[in-house]
């Protein structure tokens, strides 16, 4: 059988973590024997506009990936961003507008053809839970469905539609202990309907700190954020942290944000003293931006994984992470490799406990290191995910060819 990684957004230079971590499961599956496709859509990423391709539908060649595109659904944005709003008001919404979410976000009716007429010839695995293509996806295979939910605490977990896609489908894979005690306590899952498959991180380079800020005209030292500059990752708060922090501390620390993000976020930063925003860059770049920090910041109290904190202790940076993630701040306390904050003083704290402390900091790094050496790589992810599709019925010789 043919192992499906379906995912919303797919290429080689795509900055979505969860669309990053797609990627990394089907080379790992590859590189264990197995057949391996990636069914994505037409669309460039979650930047661009979700009912307009980008791409041409076309089967290709991605990093010796088969790809699949499917041209996506058009869509009407306006509601969805008025659904959405509900939910991160707090406000609940009906199971008919339930629906309307879910046939507004990204879809794409191509690839829901080809997973009904080829479904028996694949296993299905869908990232992330919160897609149109998961859930409309899933649903015409759930025999032969999976999924890898990258879940957290908010608004979309609690619908019910989301209840019944997970109750659904054979099985989940999941990134941390965390993500799996809250799948479990919100959802009522059976024994052995979810495992802890974790995730891969590497960094296949040597970082050249020295270069990263010649190259980009930064002196002196800097803490770090690397990703999308988004509200849902909490980075208004981190601006405003850092404002009241860089105007009470004479030390002239910056604040580096690389990567892609919200115009109006991204104005605040440069109306922002001591804050400097670089922009998308090479991965090259982005490991040389983090290992030349005093820490990297994760401002997030809404992740799965965090593939950026495993990326920073391999690039030998401890890191600075929200007290309210369970996840990052599982990380932190299993690792040793990090600090937490909560507030203001628990903020300015941590910064300045790793300026000061440049030997705590760097064991911290090491122990960070460590810690993604033992639980985090991608061959312990692919046997997790292989075992656990034989436990379900699948035969290994039709799994590893």
């Amino acid at each position: 059988m043919i192992i499906a990684v379906v995912t919303p957004w797919y290429s080689d230079n795509i900055s979505g973590g969860a669309e990053r971590f797609a990627g990394g499961i089907a080379r790992s599956l590859q590189s264990a024997g197995c057949n391996v496709e990636i069914l994505t859509t037409c669309g460039r990423d979650s930047f661009w506009d979700w009912g307009t391709d980008f791409y041409k539908e076309e089967v290709t060649i991605i990093n010796e990936l088969k790809v699949r595109r499917f041209s996506l659904r058009k869509r009407n944005k306006q509601l969805y961003d008025d659904l959405m709003g509900k939910l991160i008001h707090g406000e609940s919404l009906s199971y008919v507008q339930e629906m309307q979410l879910m046939h507004e976000t990204v879809n794409s009716d191509s690839m829901y053809q080809f997973i009904n007429e080829s479904g028996e010839d694949y296993i299905f695995l869908f990232i992330p839970y919160l897609s149109g293509t998961t859930y409309w996806g899933s649903k015409l295979r759930p025999e032969n469905s999976f999924i890898v939910p990258c879940l957290h605490d908010e608004g979309m977990a609690y619908l019910k539609s989301v209840k019944d896609m997970f109750s659904r489908v054979s099985g989940l894979f999941l990134n941390t202990i965390e993500e799996q005690e809250f799948s479990e306590s919100l959802y009522n899952l059976q024994d052995g309907a979810s495992v802890v498959s974790g995730g891969g991180v590497e960094v296949n380079y040597i970082p050249n700190p020295d270069g990263f800020k010649s190259k980009y005209n930064i002196s002196g030292d800097y803490v770090v954020y690397v990703g999308r500059q988004v509200s849902g990752k909490n980075v208004p708060q981190l601006i405003q942290l850092f404002k009241q922090y860089s105007d009470e501390n004479s030390n002239k620390t910056k604040l580096v944000f690389v990567g892609k993000g919200e115009d109006q976020i991204i104005e605040t930063m440069k109306a922002t003293k001591n804050i400097i925003h670089i922009g998308e860059v090479s991965d090259e770049d982005k490991y040389d931006a983090i290992a030349g920090a005093v820490a990297l910041i994760q401002p997030s109290l809404m992740e799965s994984f965090s593939i950026v904190v495993m990326e920073s202790w391999l690039c030998n940076t401890p890191v600075i992470v929200h007290e309210h993630c369970a996840v990052t701040k599982g990380h932190c306390d299993r690792s040793k490799g990090g600090l937490y904050y909560k507030d203001y003083d628990s903020f300015k704290k941590a910064i300045n406990t790793l300026l000061e402390d440049t030997n705590r900091a760097n064991s911290m790094a090491d122990l960070g290191k460590r810690y993604v050496d033992e639980y985090y790589t991608w061959a312990k992810t692919s046997e997790t995910i292989i075992n656990y599709l034989i436990k379900k019925g699948f035969p290994r010789e039709d799994i590893i060819s």
